[in-house]
């Protein structure tokens, strides 16, 4: 279709070394195409360097061999020491660990471990609640 309408224009009078009208939208839609997708990826880059700077490392590491792909890996493994003694990387240890464990469990125990979440939520808001009415009280 847009070789008919390049075609088309130039047999009007376009000229062949400019871009046509389809060209540019074409190339347009490839720039906005190219734009999303880097602006996911720099989302994702993010998300790994705040959350996960031990997988952060663990995907680097896969990289070639190179003088960029050094200072990437090293910048990394920096970074994830960084995170490491801050104790940054505790709530997703902490995750991590919690999806392990639920993981190595049985249908029948992941029933019993909801029904226990439940009964606390219950006790707590009966908790709250007596709490609120002594205050009014």
């Amino acid at each position: 279709m847009l070789d008919l309408l390049h075609n088309m224009e130039r047999d009007l009078g376009g000229r062949p070394d400019e871009l046509n009208e389809a060209e540019r939208i074409d190339a347009a839609a490839t720039r906005r195409a190219v734009g999303r997708v880097l602006r996911a990826l720099a989302l994702v880059v993010a998300l790994l360097f705040v959350f996960s700077s031990e997988q952060l490392v663990t995907w680097v590491n896969g990289f070639e061999v190179g003088p960029v792909q050094d200072r990437v890996v090293a910048a990394s493994a920096a970074w994830n020491v960084l995170m490491a003694d801050t104790g940054l990387t505790v709530p997703a240890e902490a995750v991590r660990a919690e999806v392990n464990e639920l993981r190595g469990m049985s249908w029948p125990e992941v029933r019993a471990r909801l029904e226990n979440e439940k009964a606390r939520g219950r006790e707590g808001a009966r908790l709250l609640r007596g709490a609120l009415f002594e205050e009014q009280g």
